[in-house]
């Protein structure tokens, strides 16, 4: 296999640019995958640093940038994304002039919120543990994402129904106790079940499914009367 020229390392070096930004460490370890003689490598990154092809700390600035406009990510996962890229620990530390600790928190709250209209009609406690784990997974601090679930507004306010929509509903809810009731007296009959015992299986049945006692009483008085009629 024929040896590649520096000429040759410099067009392979540039189209791999022409993808996407890449860093110092990113560039070396493509030209090492190529097989290239580490003096060219050597002299070829001179050339992409002095045509300012490659530049670490334009790359940071610019991650940075797009993040606060894209991917919102957290200081920690950034850095951690980062490191994988091959950025200098010395740049690293300049991330907190880049990206202020109030201009995270901003990012931060935006996914929480956005995050908040996903999770409609869950109860304060869900909501906050799904904000934690995302905020978390995201990379924000510990203390930032307590922060901002803190400050969030996590009740629903109540919505107030009309007549109609109040009928509605009711009888909504009386249909799926009639179904529910069928279902758990026709279960409960095949297992052997009568009289008062029935009753107490079928009452404690639907109160596992949630209905209000009094409903099911009222429920299970009206099947009653139905079949004395008969």
């Amino acid at each position: 296999m024929a040896e590649i020229t520096r000429e040759k390392a410099m067009d392979m070096a540039v189209k791999y640019l022409s993808f996407k930004s890449r860093t110092s460490s990113e560039m070396v370890k493509y030209l090492k995958k190529k097989d290239i003689d580490e003096q060219i490598i050597t002299e070829v990154m001179q050339k992409l640093s002095e045509y300012r092809y490659i530049d670490d700390q334009v790359y940071l600035k610019n991650y940075v940038e797009n993040n606060r406009h894209l991917n919102y990510y957290g200081s920690r996962r950034m850095i951690q994304d980062l490191k994988k890229r091959g950025i200098s620990e010395a740049l690293l530390l300049t991330l907190t002039d880049l990206l202020p600790s109030e201009e995270e928190y901003r990012c931060g709250e935006m996914v929480a919120k956005k995050q908040l209209r996903a999770l409609t009609g869950q109860t304060s406690v869900q909501k906050k543990k799904k904000l934690y784990d995302k905020l978390g997974r995201m990379g924000y601090p510990t203390e930032m994402v307590l922060e901002i679930i803190r400050t969030l507004v996590l009740e629903e306010e109540p919505q107030e129904l009309t007549e109609d929509e109040l009928a509605i509903k009711d009888q909504q809810l009386n249909e799926k106790l009639d179904r529910d009731y069928q279902k758990y007296a026709r279960a409960h009959r095949k297992k052997g079940a009568a009289g008062k015992e029935l009753k107490f299986k079928i009452k404690k049945s639907l109160m596992g499914r949630g209905y209000p006692y009094e409903l099911i009483d009222q429920k299970i008085a009206s099947v009653q009367e139905a079949i004395e009629e008969d």
